[in-house]
């Protein structure tokens, strides 16, 4: 599957075994696969999140020809499905009903926390392991399922990320701002809830609907009450277009926001606009020499793939140790290995917690932006 750039857009030519199986679509599940082992990698292939979604399915496309190449997993080949949940909860549930039916050894997935959420209960009740590249609310390892592991940090420790910076912002006017989803509303009110527990209160605290081609009044909000900074918790093309909005508008209004801007999309759609905001992430796999490499790797295959491909090439790996270390494909034994082992992947050494929770380096907030098309580390608090 190699991922080419038309107008703009990501696109995808089959290679091989590739499937997308959207809610409506006649589908062809995990077992009918002409492999030994198969991965379903689950995330939005379509929908406003597409980009991501392919990003990260081509991380795990990469992992799975890796594995092969030397041999296989347990002397055994791998393959991957592609799931499309389109980042809706609802079509996650579906998705995961599919997956279920004839259950892979594991998933990687899914792409959005609500997405994970929903889906969750019904893979632990098929005892399927589930690792996330990407999902941060706190909920998903607060559910009590010792087969679900994510290989990014806590929405609870971004948003305290995300509080002190702003509580500290010189003259104290900062706002913050939610979509109404689960994960930017999550996200935000803990970036509310601590920014009290320091004294602070937003001059404009409220939600908006996301989705749309203006957001004009939350603009004219921002600067009536001379707003200096502002938290959106939202994804990356809502705040793309509040980018643009303020530009355009002449303010100098200070963007915060949280692991969605990675995504190359959010550059693509707010361009040099995209220039006010600064954004929390774990270290970027991206200034790591083995992610450069991996990503120079993918482009010399025709393939575009940013910093979540590596998340999810390294959740690849990170499951296959396990199941050396246990000797087996078994969930319960895997699990047990990937919760009592340490391993070494494309972003170093990578260990979880009781709960799920990656541990340690990777589970860190640190601070970036975008310069000119490209992410650097942001400069520290003022």
């Amino acid at each position: 599957m190699d991922r080419m750039r038309i107008a703009g857009k990501p696109q995808y030519v089959a290679r091989g075994f590739f499937l997308a199986l959207t809610l409506f679509a006649s589908s062809v599940l995990p077992g009918s696969a002409e492999a030994d082992q198969v991965i379903a990698v689950v995330g939005p292939i379509t929908g406003p999140q597409s980009e991501n979604g392919l990003d990260y399915t081509g991380g795990v496309e990469l992992a799975v020809d890796d594995i092969n190449a030397k041999g296989g997993l347990l002397g055994q080949k791998l393959t991957y499905v592609t799931v499309d949940d389109a980042c809706d909860p609802d079509q996650a549930e579906a998705a995961a009903q599919q997956i279920v039916s004839d259950p892979p050894a594991v998933v990687i997935g899914h792409y959005c926390s609500s997405c994970s959420i929903r889906a969750a209960p019904l893979y632990a009740k098929a005892h399927i392991l589930e690792i996330s590249p990407t999902s941060t609310s706190p909920t998903l390892t607060e559910m009590g399922i010792s087969s679900v592991f994510r290989m990014l940090g806590r929405d609870d420790d971004q948003g305290r990320t995300v509080a002190r910076r702003l509580a500290a912002w010189p003259d104290g006017r900062v706002a913050v701002l939610d979509d109404g989803s689960l994960y930017g509303r999550e996200l935000a009110d803990m970036v509310r809830s601590e920014l009290a527990s320091h004294g602070v209160r937003p001059v404009v605290d409220e939600s908006f609907s996301p989705g749309a081609q203006s957001y004009e009044r939350v603009i004219r909000r921002l600067a009536d009450t001379k707003t200096a900074a502002v938290f959106i918790g939202a994804y990356d093309l809502d705040i793309a277009v509040i980018a643009r909005e303020m530009a355009a508008a002449k303010l100098s209004i200070a963007i915060l926001a949280s692991d969605v801007l990675i995504a190359p999309s959010f550059w693509e759609a707010a361009g040099h606009a995209g220039e006010a905001a600064i954004f929390t992430y774990s270290p970027n796999p991206l200034d790591l020499p083995a992610g450069k490499a991996f990503v120079e790797r993918a482009h010399r295959r025709g393939m575009e793939l940013g910093g979540q491909s590596v998340l999810s090439y390294a959740s690849v790996q990170v499951w296959a140790e396990a199941v050396r270390q246990a000797n087996s494909f078994d969930t319960a034994k895997v699990a047990a290995a990937l919760h009592s082992g340490e391993f070494t992947t494309i972003i170093g050494k990578v260990r979880f917690d009781a709960k799920g929770d990656v541990a340690g380096p990777p589970s860190e907030w640190l601070w970036y932006r975008w310069r000119a098309g490209k992410i650097e580390r942001a400069p520290p608090a003022h």
